[in-house]
């Protein structure tokens, strides 16, 4: 019985932070009265919204680390050698450092629509969903690799996430350019 309370306990503990973060992030956002006044309840930083912006400022950013850093690590224990290689620690470098790029934009992104009630904001994000989904999915699968080692290894999982990472950001753009919700917050005309 306590094996399952204490393997529990993470999960809990992120949920918990997850919703003290969005709870925050509520907070904050809906000081900002909306651009365009409405009686309707869908105005403001909630609901999908809210969402988008949790993932863009914190869930995405965590959830890209610990694939990259799982990643680096499998590829390390399936192949000893390659810590001994000195263009296995460039790739691993600029791999790193291009995320930290990815994170900074995805952070910026959520913290406009966050902190903004104007359509820039919104604009903003749609482009930098864009890139950080299937621009940065290229750079860090394609070019990264071929300027480190030369050449670009087929990988099967390269090409699913590439793919997904356009259908997200077709998704979220959508989302950005239908929504009542970010018309009426943002003040975006029909």
């Amino acid at each position: 019985m306590d094996s399952i309370i204490l393997s529990l306990l993470p999960l809990v503990l992120l949920l918990g932070l997850a919703w003290a973060v969005m709870h925050g992030i509520r907070r904050f956002s809906n000081k900002r009265p909306p651009a365009v006044q409405s009686d309707s309840a869908r105005t403001g930083v909630g609901g999908w919204l809210l969402l988008l912006v949790l993932g863009l400022m914190f869930l995405g950013p965590l959830m890209g680390a610990g694939r990259i850093n799982t990643e680096l690590i499998s590829a390390e224990a399936r192949y000893p050698n390659l810590k001994a290689l000195e263009a296995w620690n460039h790739f691993k470098s600029a791999s790193w450092w291009s995320f930290l790029v990815v994170c900074c934009l995805s952070f910026y992104a959520g913290w406009g629509l966050a902190k903004g009630r104007d359509p820039s904001v919104v604009k903003r994000a749609k482009i930098l969903l864009w890139i950080i989904g299937p621009v940065a999915s290229l750079v860090m699968g394609v070019l990264i690799p071929l300027v480190i080692y030369g050449k670009i290894e087929s990988d099967p999982q390269f090409f699913g996430s590439f793919v997904a990472s356009i259908v997200v950001a077709a998704i979220w753009s959508a989302y950005l350019s239908k929504s009542r919700r970010v018309r009426l917050t943002y003040g975006i005309n029909p």
